[in-house]
C-alpha cells in the first residue's frame, strides 16, 4: 500500500512538474515573440511607440509618475479649445507606473523603455489564465494546449501585446479572460457544494468566496475600461438560456443565482469607493449608470428564479413565454417612463455593432474582412469548429453550465468582431480556448487507443495498473464463482485500439501543429519587421514644433481629478491650438507638448475634416480664428490616402464625391475590356489640404484642362456598373473655354450623358487657384515624396498669421527658401485693392523658412519690404 502510494505521489509530482515546465516554456516563448521589435524601435533618445494611442498612454504615465498615484480625469493638452475628458480607467497606467518605479526609471527615454515591457508581461500572464480555462472545462492536457495556443496566436491580439504598444487593450483581454475563468470556477464550486437559497445554513459555506473572486476579477477589468459591461451582457444572455435549460430539465439553478448575485454585489461595492467620475447614466463612463446596470443584473437574476419557481408545476413552455412577455413589457415601460435612458442603453449596445460611415474611417472600427479572419487564424478555424461541436455536445447531453457560458462568450465576441475588427484581440482568447477544446476532446476519444497501439498504456496511465500483491476487487453483492472463474478477455480491437479514433487524433494533432506553426511564423514576421508609429519626417517636424513655437501656457504635467472641466476649463490668454488630422493628435501632445484640436479619440474630427475639405479660404480662416488655432500641420498622406477619411467625417453621405470621380475607360478597343480610373474635380484642388500641402498656399495657374464626356454604363450595354463610362475627352485652352464647351454639350447630349472638367493628375490643378492670404510655411520635413519632377515634402507646418496689409492692385510675389533649401515663389492677387502678406522679408527670431528678397508687384515692378511685426500683428504698410 505504501509502495503504491509512493508511486502515485511520484506520478502526480511528475505531472505537476511537467505542467509547470510547459507553462514556463510557453511564457518565455510569449515574452520572446513580444519583444522582437526592440532592436528596431529603441534608440538612445526614445522608444518609437507603435500606433497612435500608446503615445497618449505614455503621456498619462508620465503624469502619474510625477504625482503617483494621482490620475488625471481631464486633460487640457488635447482637443483645444475644449479639453479632453478621460473615459477610461487608470489601472493599466497605474501598473505601468509601478513597473517604472520598481525599475528606477526617471527620464523620458527610461520611462518609455520600461513601460513598454508591460504589454508583453500581460501577454505572459494570459498563459496561466488560458491554462486554467482549458483545465477547468476538460482536463490538464487541454489546459496546456490552450496555454500553448495563446502564446503563439497572431493578429490584433499579438500586435497589441507587442513591446511598446503601451495601451490598455491587452489588459482588457487579460482581465476579461480572468473574469470568465473565475466565473466558471464559481459556478462549478457552487453546483458541487449543493448550496440552496432556501437553506440559510448552506449559505454559510465558504464556497461563496469563489463568486466574490469573480466579482473582483470583473472589477479589475472595470478599473481598466468600462467595456467590461460587454461581459455583463454575456452573463445576462447566458443566465437567461441556462435558466431555461434548468427549468425544462427540472434542475436546480441556485448555483447560478448565487454566482450572479455575489459576483455583481462585489462589483457594485467596488465601484462605489472608486468614485463616480462622470455624470449621466451611460455605461461607457464611470458614472451611476454602471451601478444601475449591475444592480439590474442581480434583480433580473432573482426575478428569473422567482418566475421559474412559480411556474415549476406548469408546462415548460410557460416559462419562456413569460420571459418574452416580461421583456416586451419592460421595454415598453422603459420607453414610456424613461425614454432617454432606455434609448441610451439600447444605443450604447448597438453602437458596438454599428458601422456608421465616418466611424468606418477608423481602422479598428472597420468590419472584419473574411480574408483577414482566415489569414489570422487559418487552421485554427477547423479546430474552433470542432471545439464548438464539443461544447454543444456537453450542453445537450450534460446540461454543462461552463460549456454553455463558454459558447455564449465566444458567440457574442465573434459577432462583435465581425462588426468591428478591434474586438479581435478579445476573440483571440476564444479561438485559443475552443481550438484547445477540440484537441482535448479528441485526446479523450483517441488518446487511450493510441497508447494501446503503442503498447505504453500502463506506463503512462498507472491508475489502471493493479499491484501484484492486491487481488482484483469484486463488486459488492456479487456472487463468488470460485477461483477458477476468469474475467472476460478484452477483444482484439479493444486491446489494440481503434484505428479510426487514432486516425482522428493524429489528424487533429497535425492541424494543431499547423495552427501553432502559422502563429509562430506570423509573430516572428510581425515582430521582426514592425516599425514605430512615427517616421523620421514626423519626428523631425514635431521636435521642431516643440522647440521653436511659443509655449501654450498650460502645465503639461498638471493633474485634474474631475472630467467635468471639459468645455469650461479656462485656457491662459497665450494658449493656442494646432490643427492637423486626428491621427496625429497624440503625437503632437506627447512629442511637441503642444495642444492639438483633433485627436485619435476622434474628438475634433468633424471640424478638422471640414477645415481641410473647405474650398473657401476665408471660411477656413474664420474656422481657425474661432477655434484659436495658430499652426496647421499637413502631410502627404492627408493629401492622398487619408483624403477620403477627412472628406467622410464632415459629410458622410457624399464623402469624396464632390472632389473625385471614378470612371471606366476602354483599355483595349480590340478586346473591349474596360478599366476604372480615378479622376479629380476642380474642387479637389481647391480644398485646403491640397492648396496648403501641394501648392504652399500660393496662387497657382491651371495646368492641362480636360473636358471628359461620359455616359451611364447601362446606356453602352456594359451592365449595371455604378461608374460612368468615358466616351470622349476634349482639351481646352482656358477654364472659360471648357465651360462653354460643357454648356453646348449639355444642350445637345442625350439624357444622363454628361461633360465635366476632370483631371487624372493629382498634383496638377485643372483650375486656377487663389492664394491663401494668412498661411505661411514655417517648416517642412526633409523627404521629397516625388521621385522625379517636382518637390513636395512629406510633412509641412504652416503658421496662421494676421498678415501685413498692403493696398495695391494686380499680382504680388516674393521668393521663399525653406529650411530644406527648396525654393518657390509665393504669389497673390489683390482682392478689393488689398494684399494680405503672410511672409515677412525680415525673418523672425525662430524662422527657418524665409523670404530671400522683397515683395514685387508684377505689373509695376514696385518692391516692398515687410517687417515680422507687421505680419504677426496685421499692420498696414
Amino acid at each position: 500500500m505504501l509502495k503504491g502510494s509512493n508511486i502515485q505521489i511520484t506520478r502526480r509530482t511528475i505531472r505537476y512538474s511537467f505542467i509547470g515546465a510547459c507553462l514556463i516554456a510557453f511564457s518565455l516563448l510569449t515574452f520572446w515573440l513580444r519583444t522582437l521589435p526592440i532592436p528596431r524601435i529603441v534608440s538612445d533618445d526614445w522608444v518609437n511607440l507603435l500606433g497612435n494611442d500608446p503615445w497618449y498612454s505614455l503621456r498619462q504615465i508620465e503624469q502619474m509618475a510625477l504625482d503617483f498615484p494621482a490620475y488625471s480625469w481631464f486633460d487640457p493638452m488635447s482637443h483645444f479649445p475644449v479639453g479632453e475628458a478621460i473615459y477610461w480607467g487608470p489601472l493599466f497606467r497605474l501598473l505601468a507606473v509601478v513597473l517604472v518605479i520598481l525599475a528606477g526609471a526617471s527620464t523620458r527615454p527610461e520611462i518609455m523603455y520600461v513601460a513598454s515591457f508591460l504589454p508583453p508581461l500581460m501577454a505572459v500572464a494570459m498563459v496561466p489564465v488560458m491554462y486554467g480555462l482549458g483545465a477547468k472545462l476538460v482536463d490538464w492536457k487541454t489546459g496546456l494546449v490552450s496555454a500553448g495556443f495563446i502564446s503563439v496566436i497572431a493578429g490584433q491580439y499579438a500586435y497589441r501585446s507587442l513591446y511598446s504598444f503601451v495601451d490598455h487593450h491587452i489588459t482588457e483581454t487579460l482581465f476579461s479572460a480572468l473574469f470568465c475563468l473565475c466565473f466558471i470556477i464559481a459556478m462549478m464550486k457552487l453546483k458541487e457544494s449543493g448550496v440552496r437559497l432556501t437553506d440559510l445554513q448552506s449559505l454559510k459555506n465558504p464556497v461563496l468566496t469563489y463568486p466574490a473572486l469573480a466579482g473582483f476579477a470583473f472589477l479589475l477589468g472595470f478599473y481598466n475600461m468600462t467595456t467590461m459591461v460587454i461581459f455583463g451582457v454575456i452573463v445576462v444572455i447566458y443566465t437567461i438560456i441556462q435558466m431555461l435549460l434548468d427549468h425544462i430539465r427540472k434542475e436546480a439553478s441556485d448555483y447560478l443565482i448565487l454566482t450572479n448575485c455575489v459576483t455583481f454585489f462585489v462589483v457594485i461595492l467596488g465601484i462605489i469607493p472608486f468614485g463616480l467620475k462622470q455624470t449621466g447614466f451611460g455605461v461607457g463612463v464611470y458614472g451611476p449608470g454602471n451601478i444601475i446596470v449591475y444592480g439590474l443584473i442581480i434583480i433580473g437574476t432573482l426575478l428569473l428564479y422567482a418566475i421559474s419557481q412559480y411556474l415549476s408545476d406548469n408546462p415548460w413552455y410557460f416559462y419562456p413565454a413569460s420571459l418574452v412577455g416580461l421583456t416586451i413589457a419592460s421595454l415598453i415601460v422603459g420607453l414610456l417612463a424613461l425614454p432617454n435612458l432606455t434609448r441610451g442603453y439600447i444605443g450604447q449596445f448597438t453602437a458596438v455593432f454599428g458601422m456608421r460611415a465616418e466611424v468606418l474611417t477608423v481602422q479598428e472600427a472597420m468590419p472584419w474582412q473574411f480574408a483577414n479572419a482566415v489569414s489570422v487564424f487559418n487552421w485554427g478555424w477547423i479546430l474552433v469548429a470542432g471545439g464548438t461541436v464539443y461544447l454543444l455536445y456537453r450542453i445537450w447531453k450534460q446540461n454543462n453550465a461552463p460549456a454553455l457560458f463558454t459558447l455564449i462568450w465566444f458567440a457574442l465576441i465573434f459577432l462583435a468582431t465581425t462588426r468591428q475588427v478591434r474586438f479581435e484581440y478579445y476573440l483571440a482568447a476564444n479561438i485559443a480556448l475552443l481550438a484547445a477544446l477540440a484537441v482535448g476532446a479528441v485526446m479523450q476519444i483517441g488518446g487511450r487507443d493510441l497508447l494501446r497501439m503503442a503498447g505504453i498504456e500502463k506506463l503512462l496511465d498507472p491508475q489502471n495498473e493493479i499491484p501484484p500483491e492486491m487481488p482484483p476487487a469484486e463488486p459488492e453483492g456479487a456472487e463468488k464463482k470460485g477461483r477458477k472463474e476468469k474475467k472476460p478477455q478484452k477483444t482484439t480491437a479493444e486491446s489494440s485500439g481503434s484505428p479510426l479514433r487514432v486516425g482522428l487524433l493524429v489528424v487533429t494533432v497535425i492541424i494543431a501543429l499547423l495552427f501553432a506553426w502559422s502563429g509562430v511564423s506570423a509573430n516572428i514576421m510581425m515582430g521582426s519587421n514592425v516599425g514605430g508609429g512615427i517616421n523620421s519626417d514626423w519626428k523631425a517636424a514635431l521636435v521642431w514644433l516643440g522647440e521653436n513655437t511659443p509655449d501654450p501656457g498650460v502645465d503639461y504635467y498638471e493633474i485634474f481629478d474631475t472630467p467635468q472641466m471639459r468645455g469650461v476649463y479656462e485656457y491662459p490668454p497665450e494658449a493656442y491650438g494646432v490643427m492637423s488630422w486626428w491621427d496625429y493628435g497624440h503625437w503632437i501632445t506627447f512629442v511637441s507638448k503642444r495642444i492639438p484640436h483633433a485627436n485619435p479619440f476622434q474628438r475634433g474630427a468633424v471640424t478638422a475634416g471640414g477645415f481641410f475639405m473647405e474650398t473657401d479660404g476665408e471660411k477656413a480662416s474664420a474656422t481657425l480664428e474661432e477655434l484659436g488655432i495658430r499652426y496647421v500641420i499637413t502631410d502627404i498622406e492627408m493629401a492622398t490616402g487619408k483624403f477620403w477619411a477627412m472628406a467622410t467625417w464632415p459629410d458622410p453621405v457624399n464623402a469624396t464625391r464632390p472632389f473625385q470621380q471614378v470612371m471606366l475607360y476602354q483599355q483595349s478597343p480590340t478586346t473591349g475590356s474596360y478599366q476604372s480610373i480615378q479622376l479629380y474635380r476642380e474642387t479637389y484642388y481647391q480644398t485646403m489640404i491640397q492648396r496648403l500641402h501641394v501648392f504652399d498656399g500660393s496662387a497657382t495657374p491651371a495646368g492641362e484642362i480636360l473636358v471628359v464626356e461620359s455616359a451611364p454604363a447601362s446606356a453602352l450595354g456594359l451592365g449595371t456598373s455604378p461608374y460612368p463610362v468615358i466616351t470622349n475627352v476634349q482639351q481646352a485652352d482656358t477654364t472659360e473655354d471648357a465651360r462653354r464647351y460643357i454648356e453646348e454639350f449639355t444642350r445637345a447630349a442625350p439624357a444622363n450623358h454628361s461633360a465635366e472638367i476632370l483631371s487624372p493628375e493629382m498634383f496638377t490643378p485643372s483650375t486656377d487657384l487663389d492664394a491663401l492670404q494668412r498661411f505661411r510655411l514655417a517648416y517642412e520635413s526633409p523627404t521629397n515624396v516625388l521621385s522625379s519632377g517636382g518637390d513636395i515634402r512629406y510633412v509641412k507646418i504652416f503658421e496662421f498669421v494676421s498678415g501685413a496689409v498692403l493696398e495695391g492692385e494686380g499680382t504680388i510675389e516674393v521668393p521663399v527658401e525653406t529650411n530644406t533649401g527648396r525654393t518657390f515663389t509665393y504669389r497673390q492677387e489683390s482682392r478689393d485693392g488689398i494684399f494680405v502678406l503672410p511672409y515677412p522679408t525680415e525673418a523672425g527670431p525662430d524662422d527657418v523658412v524665409v523670404a530671400t528678397g522683397p515683395y514685387r508687384i508684377v505689373e509695376t515692378g514696385q518692391e516692398i519690404s515687410v517687417s515680422y511685426r507687421a505680419v504677426m500683428e496685421g499692420l498696414r504698410i
